[in-house]
């Protein structure tokens, strides 16, 4: 090969690879550090992160605000790897004992996404530092309630925005701790576009069928907000039942949503704020008291009225999306690779 051909042959990869590098860098920003919370009550001290998602195994810490920044460390746990990367959804994380022992009301907290510097799996404030100076979405701020009567929150958000299923959404976990309902409202507004009526308890993979008018003006990927209602006693949704509330704050959630007509316009890579589609059980659970025919729910768990929470630092589930960032990192580096070969080739001649 001629030094003119090989200067070209290196050009053309150096032009290609330049191509290439922003689609795996927003891959790897897309599916990199971040954790989701929404504010909740919680009756046992255990705090639910909805989703987290780590370039590497670390911890997910609950911290106390300090004049609306990160404080001191109030409880931890650890978070292993998946195959692409540590994302997990619905994750519990518990209170130390003596901070939830002198716990009262309603308390500003934060959960913050810290690296494991030494690998042994072992919290060490001081030593194991957040990485929200890699990404700051590693962190969020949430209000949370101590009650005496139940759990309450709302858990459906992930990566990918969620696929509508024969005119529903689903939600990955609810907790009521009185029967209640949950309602779907358009990001920005308070109209309401759907709703679901359930009992007290804790509820999983929670269908919740949207109007069907409302749906047939959605094209693209639009996100809603899901936030839990208490029931004023006649089982049916409507505006005399209130928000359950932690603090000036609702128990809600916030995610995207797939519609069925949907353009194929969406980007290729989605940030890391929208959602990755919920396990659902292999069949319907028995329906509800009060909800819509034909939508399903896993029944509520035989435990008191406020709903059980998980004991142990275990996840109701863990999932990847899309390719993930390693596989844009090994294309990246093979194309180095060739590059770096042809390179070597051109300079032996």
């Amino acid at each position: 090969m001629s030094g003119i051909a090989s200067r070209r042959v290196v050009a053309a990869l150096v032009i290609a690879l330049a191509l290439a590098t922003p689609v795996a860098v927003a891959t790897v920003q897309a599916h990199g550090n971040h954790v989701a919370a929404d504010s909740q009550v919680t009756d046992d001290g255990t705090v639910l992160v909805e989703a987290v998602s780590s370039i590497r195994p670390g911890f997910v810490v609950l911290r106390a605000d300090a004049g609306g920044r990160p404080g001191e460390p109030l409880g931890s746990v650890y978070v292993g790897r998946t195959p692409d990367l540590t994302y997990r959804t619905s994750v519990p994380v518990p209170l130390d004992e003596s901070v939830w022992t002198g716990w009262e009301g309603n308390r500003t907290i934060w959960a913050v996404l810290h690296g494991d510097a030494n690998g042994n799996e072992e919290f060490d404030y001081g030593t194991d530092l957040a990485v929200t100076n890699i990404n700051p979405a590693a962190s969020t701020r949430v209000t949370v309630r101590r009650s005496e009567s139940g759990r309450a929150s709302v858990l459906a958000a992930g990566f990918d925005p969620q696929p509508i299923d024969d005119g529903t959404i689903t939600v990955r976990r609810a907790d009521l701790p009185t029967a209640g309902h949950l309602v779907v409202y358009p990001t920005g507004g308070n109209r309401s576009v759907g709703s679901r009526s359930l009992p007290a308890g804790t509820h999983r993979n929670v269908t919740v069928p949207l109007n069907e008018s409302f749906l047939a003006e959605q094209t693209r990927d639009f996100r809603v907000r899901v936030a839990a209602h208490r029931d004023r006693g006649d089982g049916v949704f409507g505006p005399s039942d209130p928000p359950v509330t932690a603090g000036d704050r609702v128990v809600d959630t916030y995610f995207a949503v797939a519609p069925e007509n949907a353009t194929d316009d969406r980007p290729l890579v989605n940030t890391p704020t929208v959602t990755t589609a919920p396990e659902r059980s292999a069949t319907d659970g028995p329906t509800a008291e009060g909800a819509a025919p034909g939508t399903g729910t896993d029944a509520p768990t035989s435990a008191p009225a406020g709903g059980p929470t998980d004991s142990a630092p275990t996840t109701d589930g863990t999932a990847g999306s899309g390719t993930g960032f390693g596989a844009a990192l090994a294309a990246l580096a093979v194309g180095f690779a060739a590059l770096v070969a042809v390179v070597r080739s051109a300079s032996q001649r």
